[in-house]
């Protein structure tokens, strides 16, 4: 089963590595990781989604939280959670059916970026198995070339998973 953690950490070198080396350390597959800086300079958001059952979890959460440079982390449930990935897909358009290529990129809502004399690219954006599901269809087409970005995640709602004003209040 997916499970998605994102934390908030210090923007600093190492971090990244000494996260995804726990991980890597205790034998568990990372399926997707993207990082990205918040609002906050001083912080970057850290989204890593592994199959593992909840003990595991549990137990990744717990040994997060204890390193210094791990200012909030959490899990996020499935029903809890919004959920985006992005992917570009370089797909053959020599000898198919033009019509048809670009109705199966609009009933995706692919956004066509670049048309070269042999491809085109395509970008779509959704949840994990949107970008699969769509990525089988294109593949009607023959996929010449793929690049996904991982997925972020937020809660919904009015959740922060860290309020760095409120942690800036607390150490006045």
């Amino acid at each position: 089963m997916q499970r998605v953690i994102s934390f908030i950490v210090s923007n600093q070198p190492g971090v990244l590595s000494r996260i995804s080396g726990l991980i890597s350390r205790r034998g568990f597959n990372i399926e997707s990781l993207t990082v990205g800086v918040t609002s906050n300079p001083a912080l970057s958001r850290i989204t890593i989604v592994m199959c593992a059952e909840d003990a595991v979890i549990e137990q990744v959460v717990k040994q997060f939280d204890k390193l210094l440079d791990v200012k909030a982390i959490k899990e996020i449930p499935t029903e809890d959670g919004i959920f985006r990935e992005i992917a570009l897909v370089k797909i053959s358009s020599c000898g198919v059916d033009k019509k048809k290529l670009m109705a199966d990129i609009e009933s995706r809502a692919g956004i066509v970026l670049d048309i070269g004399e042999k491809c085109l690219t395509v970008q779509i954006s959704g949840t994990i198995s949107f970008i699969n599901e769509s990525i089988d269809l294109f593949k009607n087409y023959s996929v010449v070339e793929l690049a996904r970005t991982g997925m972020v995640a937020l809660e919904m709602g009015d959740t922060e998973l860290y309020d760095s004003k409120a942690a800036a209040m607390q150490k006045i």
